[in-house]
């Protein structure tokens, strides 16, 4: 029987669990991928451009949308059960609450391994590809307003007018790069993009001229005509300054290390986009506070799910927005607190598991109980 009981509330708490999750997870997505298919409408619809925006917005949400639907599917099993009077039917059977929560647990410590995964190995590789594929779009020609400017390193670049995609009209093209001897470029017309795989930004400019100022006043002005003229220019610096901008969530544990390491060491942060060494290692210790979410929401979600009484189902849903909520406060006052040095970064990113740990000691203890 209780084999048949374990494979019974497993199936039940995965059902569940997989419903939120694709709940929270449309909810997440719809919050942020619709902006960013603006930019792709107005730079050109690709396909391959969706999938890359949306498979890295998903490595990013994932992380947190897992607890989330495991405590989600906990509470509704529970609550499910409770209403039908199927606990009470166990209970008489001599199956307590503290014995349906060995195979939940199993599972929590299992969606924990799997949430420490996504923390720790996917999240950062997520939010570097999301960077990748923004670049590419942004890089795109018909980001060049028509009529505006667009500063890109040493080069100023201008066009008239735009056709869409890419194709651009009364170019200007701006290059300080050798200030010794600067070079301006008019073109008809041309296309502009960005090759990734290069990492460089390309012009295939047709019918203009090239002006070529003296080395100094003395000098030879230089002006040359052209039919067609390939020109491009190196992005690498431009994408190393972009790189050096890069937040606490998108390095990966062993370079928040190091940061740290270098910052123990009086070595300059200036080249880092925050430059406190509390912004490291609270991220640090957030990898691995937060894949404990899923066990102490397990035995949190328990106790609290089998108290439902008949025709109180929807209480499961509600419960679990309120839980939800409290966790990640606490996560995000224990940030507040640890930015601000009024309490170490260890301590306040694990603020939220000690306090759902004494919730969880409470519960189990009251449920522990003959009613």
């Amino acid at each position: 029987m209780r084999r048949t009981l374990v494979a019974y509330l497993l199936r039940e708490v995965v059902l569940y669990s997989a419903i939120g999750g694709l709940i929270v997870s449309v909810l997440f997505l719809g919050g942020n991928l619709p902006r960013h298919l603006a930019d792709l409408a107005a730079t050109g619809f690709e396909l391959s451009e969706v999938l890359g925006l949306l498979a890295s917005l998903a490595g990013v949400v994932s992380t947190y949308v897992l607890p989330i639907a495991f405590l989600f599917g906990v509470l509704m099993t529970m609550g499910r059960m409770a209403s039908d009077r199927e606990i009470i039917a166990l209970q008489v059977s001599g199956i307590g609450p503290l014995s349906m929560l060995r195979p939940v647990l199993l599972l929590g410590v299992i969606a924990a391994l799997a949430t420490a995964a996504l923390a720790q190995q996917v999240e950062y590789r997520a939010r570097r590809q999301f960077r990748e594929v923004a670049t590419q779009i942004a890089t795109r020609g018909t980001t060049l307003e028509p009529g505006g400017f667009m500063m890109l390193g040493s080069r100023i670049l201008h066009a008239r007018e735009s056709s869409g995609r890419g194709q651009l009209e009364g170019i200007l093209i701006a290059d300080w790069s050798d200030h010794d001897r600067p070079v301006t470029i008019f073109a008809e017309r041309g296309r502009f993009g960005f090759d990734p795989e290069r990492r460089q930004f390309r012009f295939r400019l047709e019918r203009g001229e090239i002006h070529v100022e003296p080395k100094s006043w003395v000098g030879e002005y230089q002006r040359i005509s052209f039919r067609s003229l390939d020109y491009g220019f190196d992005a690498a610096q431009l994408l190393a300054v972009e790189e050096a901008s890069f937040r606490p969530p998108d390095f990966s544990v062993p370079e928040l290390r190091e940061i740290l390491a270098r910052a123990r060491r009086g070595e300059s942060m200036e080249k880092l986009a925050k430059k406190s060494p509390v912004d490291y290692e609270i991220e640090l210790h957030n990898r691995f506070a937060l894949p404990m979410a899923p066990v102490l929401f397990a035995l949190v979600g328990v106790p609290l799910g089998v108290r439902v009484r008949r025709g109180s189902r929807s209480w499961g849903a509600f419960l679990c927005l309120a839980l939800v909520f409290v966790y990640y406060l606490a996560t995000a006052l224990g940030r507040q607190l640890a930015a601000e040095s009024l309490l170490p970064a260890a301590l306040s990113m694990w603020l939220p598991n000690a306090i759902f740990a004494a919730l969880a000691v409470g519960l189990l203890r009251r449920a522990g109980r003959p009613e």
